[in-house]
């Protein structure tokens, strides 16, 4: 019970962490059977959760056996379903392989028992802009319970890419890329005759199927800027809706290719696109990758107003319980970490930590100055107000980019005009050389 609870209120964090969780290819997400997801790993430990979040089914992947050390953290690693994985310098070799092959062992039983599993083939979390050289774990995995199950498992091998437009910001948007899945029984009689090679070519199965959903990119700020260059481009394309489903795989395909055939051409294309969002949103345009400039129904500009208003004094609560400890939750996780690719998980436990600490605390004053009955009143209201003081502020934002955007639209519509050419001239550019290459 308690490490349902537990499960319920990390994931609860997560979305509120990451509340734009867009998820390309939903229809390959399997919901039954033995399952893998192999995925790439940018964001430590809020990998694995966000793909539990998503899937919405009971998913088990490995962790660093250092995450296993203390009883708390024990804890919620087995809450999750989480399998220590041990390293070289942690024991002598032997001692290693050996609880490495048990830690295998239960990935084959749970495979078998319908319990999917998520893997990250590269073994490690990192912020590099390409996928790292595959380790063959997965591979041996797939393979071993496969060969255990006399071939009869029927296991999919699922590729997942994720994408975050800013891991280490709160309230920020998360891409997952879903491809196709894939099976091993192609494979079978390589595995009986030679297994290292089976797992050579596993390795590189997974390597091709993971990199055709994975961005990537010669450097970070190209990384940044490829997944709304891709976007872009869907939205500019004649599809069906089937292909509509198909494209994102094969334009990030065409998108990391020409990233590679022709890096200055892709560097441009989305130097420009950045170029073009920062220059609308200096102008307060929300969203500059819509078709024409945003707007706002009157009617629904005039709701939001007085939502605003009405709602202006629990924010305000809100915001008094709640601001100090969220910036210093910033601070605190800075000064912890430098490492990007760990900062994310670090603010979310650091945050959730010094945001409750602070609402006990204001609660204790509270009830010591003004009686038991207000403490425990205001220790109910403390989560509320604060969430009330998050989406005041975001809706504050909303209403100020419409203001920005029919300001633009009413007094220069010359600007308006210019700024929706420049965006179909970019499209056809970014349209033009992904067609090419396809060619």
């Amino acid at each position: 019970m308690l490490k349902r609870l537990l499960r319920g209120f990390v994931l609860a964090l997560l979305r509120l962490y990451y509340p734009r969780i867009e998820v390309e290819g939903r229809e390959n997400l399997p919901t039954s059977g033995a399952v893998m997801f192999v995925l790439n790993h940018p964001n430590g430990l809020l990998d694995p959760l966000l793909l539990i979040a998503t899937t919405g089914r009971r998913v088990s992947f490995l962790a660093k056996n250092t995450f296993f050390n203390n009883p708390i953290s024990r804890f919620a690693m087995t809450a999750f379903g989480a399998l220590p994985v041990f390293r070289q310098r942690d024991a002598a070799g032997t001692a290693t392989q050996e609880r490495n092959e048990h830690t295998f062992a239960r990935c084959r039983e749970l495979l078998r028992d319908g319990v999917a599993l998520a893997l990250f083939p590269e073994g490690t979390t990192h912020s590099e802009p390409r996928l790292l050289a595959l380790k063959s774990g997965a591979a041996r995995i797939a393979l071993g319970a496969e060969a255990a199950n006399g071939w009869q498992l029927g296991l999919s091998i699922v590729p997942v890419g994720l994408w975050y437009q800013d891991k280490r910001i709160f309230r920020s948007a998360v891409l997952m890329i879903v491809g196709k899945p894939f099976t091993l029984a192609d494979l079978r009689s390589t595995y009986a005759a030679d297994p290292e090679m089976a797992v050579a070519a596993t390795t590189e199965r997974i390597a091709a199927q993971l990199g055709a959903v994975v961005f990537q990119a010669g450097n970070a700020d190209l990384l940044r800027g490829l997944p709304v260059v891709v976007e872009w481009t869907i939205d500019h394309l004649a599809l069906t809706a089937r292909q509509r489903r198909n494209q994102p795989a094969a334009l990030l395909t065409a998108f990391n290719q020409l990233a590679t055939t022709d890096a200055p051409k892709m560097a441009a294309l989305a130097e420009q696109a950045q170029r073009y969002a920062r220059t609308v949103r200096m102008l307060g345009i929300s969203d500059p990758w819509s078709p024409v400039l945003p707007s706002v129904r009157r009617w629904r500009a005039w709701a939001l107003a007085a939502l605003l208003v009405l709602a202006a004094p629990f924010a305000l609560a809100g915001w008094l319980i709640s601001y100090l400890p969220y910036r210093m939750s910033g601070v605190v996780a800075s000064r912890l970490t430098t490492e990007d690719q760990v900062l994310g998980t670090i603010k979310l436990i650091v945050g959730a930590v010094l945001v409750g600490v602070g609402w006990l605390g204001v609660a204790a004053l509270t009830g010591w100055r003004l009686g038991a009955a207000w403490g425990w009143a205001l220790l109910v209201i403390a989560p509320l107000a604060s969430y009330c003081a998050l989406r005041w502020s975001e809706g504050w934002r909303e209403l100020r980019h419409a203001a920005a955007a029919s300001w633009l639209r009413l007094f220069h519509p010359d600007v308006s005009a210019q700024l929706v050419a420049r965006r179909q001239a970019l499209s056809h550019e970014i349209v033009a050389a992904v067609l090419e290459l396809n060619d």
